[in-house]
């Protein structure tokens, strides 16, 4: 699995993709922060205070960042098929949980590395326009913030990794990746259940990987970070599993 890992992230460190999602991403925030649509570091977040939702927490709570990683996601691992570097790693490892496992790693890795660069450029882009950067859960919100998203990332990669295996189709895997992001599916739920007057409904949606991401926030919560922890992981196992699968069900 380590091997796997290492090579793809060889693989990944040296894609322009790679540089220019990265570039892109820092671009859009960049022109919203300097046209003040978003004023301050919690909104550039997703996180309101009081864990009320702004325009950037209506999808992952990071805006468009999760949809331009997720569709690098997509491309990258679909890239394997037709490059032909997955048949060569099944023809080294019998056993596709280590494909998996070690790009499921390569992938969140990836995705925290540009989580990273986003937030900092963020940062620095707000106090150079004197916008606010002030964290209102201090640091330790900050950095329990950046840990629920990084479980998130593991998440969405892994929903991405099984769309990608199971059809091996790159479009596949940027539509899965649009809608999760975006959050179309806790947004139906939410429609569904005020329509219906059934608040079940629309409390499932919390609990997709989309609704995990809104929830966090700058203002530590234990009840949340432990929703989002537990419900990353689960999301996380049942990914692997039918990945696995998948794996075994297709030819290479």
């Amino acid at each position: 699995m380590l091997n796997v890992f290492k090579m793809d992230m060889r693989r990944m460190l040296r894609s322009k993709a790679f540089f220019f999602c990265i570039v892109f991403m820092n671009l859009i925030t960049g022109t919203m922060v300097i046209f003040d649509v978003v004023p301050s570091f919690a909104a550039v977040m997703g996180s309101g205070e009081g864990g009320s939702m702004d325009m950037m927490g209506s999808m992952m709570g990071i805006g468009m960042a999760f949809i331009i990683i997720g569709i690098l996601f997509a491309l990258h691992t679909c890239g394997d098929f037709s490059s032909g570097f997955a048949k060569n790693i099944f023809t080294r490892h019998a056993n596709p949980i280590r494909y998996f496992g070690g790009k499921l790693l390569s992938l969140a890795v990836t995705g925290t590395i540009m989580i990273t660069v986003y937030m900092l450029v963020s940062a620095l882009l707000l106090a150079i326009c004197g916008s606010s950067v002030a964290l209102s859960g201090g640091i330790s919100g900050l950095l329990l913030f950046f840990i629920e998203k990084i479980f998130i990332i593991f998440a969405f990669a892994a929903l991405i990794l099984l769309a990608c295996l199971t059809t091996r189709k790159s479009v596949v895997g940027v539509i899965v990746a649009a809608v999760v992001a975006m959050g179309v599916l806790p947004m139906i739920l939410s429609i569904a259940g005020d329509y219906l007057g059934l608040s079940l409904i629309s409390d499932i949606g919390k609990y997709t990987i989309s609704g995990l991401s809104g929830q966090a926030n700058l203002v530590f919560s234990g009840s949340v970070f432990v929703t989002i922890i537990i419900g990353s992981l689960i999301w996380t196992g049942l990914c692997a599993v039918l990945g696995n699968r998948a794996i075994k069900l297709k030819d290479i």
